[in-house]
């Protein structure tokens, strides 16, 4: 017995655009996209409906966002280089898809511009049809989406990868993009952004939470202060924030926010929590951990590692680390961090490293 191949995209705008019926074998995020575009009332065939917006509502849009746009620029500038070398753009919008930041290519970035690639616009589903910014808001994960599988066939000379940013309060705050010509592979994009993303959604939790504890753990104690760290914060033994991480190392979701305690995550009591030490779940997996406290001077902002009293140190002396155990190897310690090496390069290359 043969499994079926997957259906060409062409063959599958047939089927759903002209047949009316639901091709087998195609890509399901993309199908759920032209399936939900429709429900709207698209038409695959019109116009698009991006508007840009004007100048007044763009100053007043970046303003509102612009704590999300200070602690993107880092992945923005780290994802610059490649998306120069791919002749690409990256792009940064807010929660409902407005693009509030593009920087990459010249050349692409002109011709993005002719359908409305560009800061101002929103390419939400509702007006640009399925396209990785838009798809990847509405199913809250990393897309992509290459030519004909965008909505409209205005969009077929694009391809893109987007993932969502997602705040410690489990809230869309915004997505991150890499775009660039159909024609052009773009064979790692996805994987790049979602790396980015989580060092933006890193960054996030280094805003004071008042009042709480912070427990920032992994299983390999190396990776403590990397964004590849899990991050819970408990209010009143409470759990309030979290990175996506934190949830999947202790098999929680964002329905656990507000709805958990401390002692039915962990076997210890939250009082006993040291500076940094161990931490056992109740299914007895063990993780390093270092914690910090109310009564810390910045509320969460610390973290207890040896030599440093921030974060950002520890973030630090975890690339730090892993240079060290990959050898001086660059390329495989960022990967071991979860990071693109023009991030660890900046990092160690502004301290003098």
């Amino acid at each position: 017995m043969t499994t079926a191949e997957p259906v060409s995209v062409e063959a599958a705008r047939t089927a759903f655009f002209k047949q009316g019926r639901l091709p087998a074998k195609f890509n399901h995020s993309v199908l759920r996209s032209w399936i939900r575009c429709s429900e709207m009332g698209l038409d695959a065939g019109g116009p698009p409906r991006v508007a840009p917006m004007t100048a007044a509502e763009f100053k007043a849009a970046c303003e509102r966002h612009e704590t999300l746009r200070r602690l993107s620029r880092p992945e923005l500038d780290a994802l610059h280089a490649e998306a120069r070398e791919t002749g690409a753009i990256v792009i940064l919008t807010n929660a409902e898809g407005v693009i509030l930041d593009a920087v990459g290519d010249p050349g692409f970035a002109d011709r993005a511009a002719q359908v409305a690639l560009r800061p101002g616009a929103a390419w939400s589903e509702a007006g640009a049809g399925t396209n990785a910014i838009g798809t990847a808001l509405a199913e809250r994960r990393g897309v992509a989406v290459n030519g004909a599988e965008h909505f409209y066939a205005e969009h077929k000379g694009l391809t893109c990868a987007a993932a969502p940013i997602i705040d410690p309060r489990g809230a869309i705050v915004g997505a991150l993009d890499l775009s660039g010509a159909a024609s052009v592979p773009h064979a790692h994009a996805l994987g790049l952004v979602r790396m980015a993303v989580e060092q933006i959604e890193h960054r996030l939790l280094r805003q004071p939470f008042d009042g709480c504890v912070v427990v920032r753990f992994h299983a390999d104690p190396n990776l403590l202060g990397a964004a590849r760290e899990g991050v819970l914060v408990f209010k009143d033994e409470r759990l309030v924030g979290a990175n996506r991480r934190g949830l999947s190392l202790v098999g929680r979701g964002w329905e656990a926010l507000d709805e958990t305690r401390f002692s039915e995550i962990f076997a210890a009591p939250l009082s006993g929590l040291a500076r940094r030490g161990d931490l056992v779940t109740h299914a007895g997996e063990r993780f390093a951990a270092m914690a910090s406290f109310p009564d810390d001077p910045h509320e969460g902002a610390q973290v207890a590692a040896p030599g440093s009293g921030t974060l950002e140190d520890a973030e630090l002396a975890a690339m730090r680390r892993a240079l060290a155990a990959a050898g001086g190897n660059v390329s495989l310690a960022a990967r071991r961090l979860g990071v693109h090496r023009s991030t660890l390069y900046r990092r160690l290359i502004s301290t003098g490293d």
